[in-house]
């Protein structure tokens, strides 16, 4: 696997500025990242022409405009429940053993709502951040709801509608597939998202997209866009057959239900977007992932000291 060192340059660079307690240097900023001063002041370069970096009259660089105004524009998250640090660490040891982004996120019938999140460090693909929501749909939240007999049916009935307001052709899941689907899940503990067959390489390609751009996005719209497609792209629970398949497969993410006091309120979702995934791979990173979330259960059910 290969990640975008560009990006991550970009990315150390701002932390860098951010964190600074006086203005840098080019050289100061490139000798501490360990990248030449040609590249540093290339990137400084563009974060000074877009206001992400100012240079004053020293010629050191600080955070600029566009970046405190990004930050000073950003609302405090909603509660987000067990996020801390704990369940942190499970997080950050599972993307050490597979190089794949992972996400809590928290689930209703209609919404899921990203409480904690660590990228890859292979290639990181920001995604939503940290108390944002997503509006979901069958098949998506499946790790969940197969486990959450009180909500099941509403989830389903969501699916259901579509399914009666698609174009002939469009139809969504009938109630066997759902059926089998949660039975899958039930059985090895995760649910397997695809892309459909036409869409398999465009995972990767937008995944490299938002990994390059992710980080500077500034427009909410274009970012709710590109994540939205990739959400399309990832929409398609793969079968018992395709899971069990002795050929590589394409996967977007797993996920895999986390309980807190009995109940499966949350999902722990392994982001492996590859257009080819074997067999063996397959298994190790249910393995590591199912492991993952009964750790974080434990943890997050564990009577407060």
């Amino acid at each position: 696997m290969s990640g975008s060192p560009p990006t991550r340059r970009v990315i150390d660079t701002l932390e860098l500025l951010a964190n600074a307690d006086e203005p840098r240097t080019i050289a100061q900023i490139a000798d501490r990242l360990s990248v030449s001063r040609a590249t540093m002041t290339a990137i400084l370069a563009e974060l000074d022409a877009a206001d992400w970096a100012q240079r004053d009259a020293d010629l050191r660089y600080r955070l600029g405009p566009a970046a405190h105004a990004f930050a000073a524009s950003a609302t405090p998250p909603p509660d987000t429940g067990p996020a801390g640090p704990e369940v942190d660490a499970i997080l950050a040891e599972l993307v050490d053993a597979t190089e794949c982004g992972v996400t809590l996120a928290r689930f209703t019938v209609d919404r899921m709502t990203v409480v904690a999140k660590r990228h890859s460090t292979v290639r990181p693909v920001p995604g939503l951040g940290i108390g944002q929501s997503l509006s979901i749909a069958y098949p998506v939240g499946a790790a969940a709801m197969a486990w959450r007999d009180d909500d099941r049916d509403a989830w389903a009935e969501r699916d259901e509608r579509a399914d009666r307001d698609a174009r002939p052709g469009e139809r969504t899941a009938s109630n066997a597939a759902r059926r089998r689907l949660l039975a899958s899940v039930r059985a090895r503990g995760v649910a397997a998202y695809r892309p459909d067959s036409s869409d398999v390489m465009l995972v990767e390609v937008l995944a490299e997209l938002l990994g390059a751009v992710g980080p500077l996005l500034i427009d909410p719209s274009l970012r709710r866009t590109a994540t939205r497609r990739l959400a399309q792209l990832s929409s398609r629970a793969l079968t018992d057959d395709e899971l069990d398949a002795d050929e590589d497969q394409p996967i977007s993410y797993l996920a895999a239900p986390v309980f807190r006091d009995g109940r499966a309120e949350f999902e722990l979702q392994l982001g492996v977007l590859r257009s080819s995934v074997p067999l063996q791979v397959r298994r190790e990173l249910t393995v590591a992932l199912v492991e993952a979330a009964s750790r974080t259960s434990a943890v997050i059910t564990r009577p407060a000291s």
